[in-house]
């Protein structure tokens, strides 16, 4: 084939299709009895919680995570045991990552979540909402380097922001609830399955 054959040639674009999956970590007390932990308050899962990540690992759900190739899970207790219960199942590589820790909330840590005011903005001696955004960006895109799809452990103020950061509905996610990400081409946007 002439040179000027093979420079008239379409390109032939390769569409590699994408998703991720994201899990906030089953039930603690802080949960239950409404009082806010975040990073500062390393809380296990109680006896709900752990019931839940079981269920989620026995459900159909699991059918979709038996693709995943890597969990990058949150350093706290109760995401690390959440990811614990569902890799009994799916057995892919954990992978620790700081960045997707909950958010530091300071003052408000241990506090009912009815007596915040989240329209101030930050909490005071925490982590501000800008740093947290930019903790959370950071942490994505690190989980999104490991072989996937990868399969997110953490929080529900992380979702949150993944969610933002990727132009989501960034609504409210529920203990153990599965998140489904999906995208047709990386230079296409998230969408949520």
């Amino acid at each position: 084939m002439s040179q000027q054959a093979e420079q008239e040639k379409p390109l032939k674009v390769e569409l590699v299709e994408e998703r991720f999956f994201f899990v906030r970590h089953g039930q603690t007390d802080a949960n239950l009895a409404e009082l806010a932990a975040g990073a500062g308050w390393d809380i296990e899962l109680n006896a709900t919680g752990l019931a839940q990540a079981r269920a989620l690992a026995e459900s159909n759900a699991i059918e979709h995570l038996a693709m995943v190739k890597t969990i990058c899970v949150s350093p706290m207790i109760r995401a690390r045991q959440t990811a614990e219960i569902i890799n009994e199942v799916i057995k892919a590589p954990v992978v620790v990552i700081e960045e997707l820790k909950e958010w530091y909330l300071g003052e408000w840590e241990r506090r009912s979540w009815h007596e915040l005011d989240f329209r101030i903005g930050n909490p005071p001696g925490g982590e501000n909402n800008e740093e947290f955004a930019e903790r959370v960006g950071k942490g994505l895109t690190l989980a999104l380097t490991h072989p996937g799809p990868v399969l997110i452990v953490a929080h529900g103020g992380v979702w949150h922001r993944v969610a933002r950061h990727l132009m989501l509905p960034y609504g409210e996610i529920d203990n153990c609830q599965l998140k489904h990400l999906h995208r047709p081409h990386k230079d296409e946007a998230w969408n949520l399955l």
